[in-house]
């Protein structure tokens, strides 16, 4: 079942809203928290229209959300802000959903993966996070994209954050997801998967991230994709063949074992 357009915040004088793929039965059913990618500048919460649809058929719901973009200029940290807020949606509201306020997830790609790893990191009571593609160490891909932006206005780390690490470099260290990983957060359980042909957000990013939260004594699992390359996650159907077919059933695995 599909209950589109719920608002879960309003911001800027605008409404921020989520589409809720809910499993059949009364529940409560666990929930993830999705948020698609789009370099921070586009995307729409339809496009994970495919996994919300696959995940409630598995018995597990999925709360595909937008958050605000940076289409004017910079945005951080509120996007940051839209997905916790999101994620206190669910546990306020999540019941009257046949939500389980205790059993809440995050899921996200690329972009999305970014602002819900740094969530799941800052929300102790997130169990569970998925990220695909993620970009986890800002600077790092700041300067992996400098050969591929002729302006700085067309980079879109550096359009998101408003400036470049060197104009604040605190914010681009608190923007990072490898740099906040913390023992005190080591109950999160964490999934990472990425392409190993991926151009646009290179593996180092997935790979040095799980490093990172192993080393903080994280509970991760990781899944390489081979000959994947970037945009497939929320474009692909979920079928054999395809390379969102070859993780399908590993991430409900995991989610299904740890949520």
């Amino acid at each position: 079942m599909l209950k589109s357009g719920l608002v879960f915040a309003t911001e800027d004088g605008a409404a921020l809203a989520g589409d809720l793929y809910l499993p059949e039965g009364p529940g409560p059913h666990p929930v993830l928290v999705a948020a698609p990618g789009g370099g921070w500048r586009r995307g729409d919460k339809s496009n994970l229209s495919k996994w919300g649809e696959r995940l409630a058929k598995e018995g597990i719901a999925a709360f595909a959300v937008d958050y605000r973009r940076s289409t004017s200029g910079a945005i951080w940290p509120k996007n940051l802000d839209d997905i916790l807020s999101a994620v206190a949606f669910v546990k306020r509201e999540g019941q009257t959903h046949g939500l389980d306020p205790a059993r809440i997830g995050l899921l996200g790609a690329s972009a999305g993966a970014h602002l819900t790893a740094l969530a799941a990191l800052k929300d102790a009571e997130v169990k569970v996070f998925v990220g695909v593609y993620g970009v986890y160490d800002l600077m790092a891909h700041w300067q992996a994209d400098l050969g591929k932006n002729a302006l700085p206005q067309e980079d879109p780390t550096m359009r998101m954050m408003g400036g470049a690490p060197f104009d604040d470099p605190r914010a681009w260290f608190e923007a990072s997801p490898l740099r906040q990983a913390t023992y005190a957060r080591s109950a999160l359980r964490v999934l990472l998967i990425w392409g190993d042909a991926d151009p646009d957000v290179l593996p180092v990013q997935s790979q040095s991230f799980a490093a990172a939260l192993r080393q903080a004594r994280f509970f991760v699992r990781t899944l390489v994709v081979p000959g994947a390359g970037h945009f497939w996650f929320g474009e692909e159907p979920i079928q054999p063949g395809t390379f969102t077919g070859y993780i399908a059933d590993r991430l409900i695995s995991f989610v299904k074992q740890n949520l």
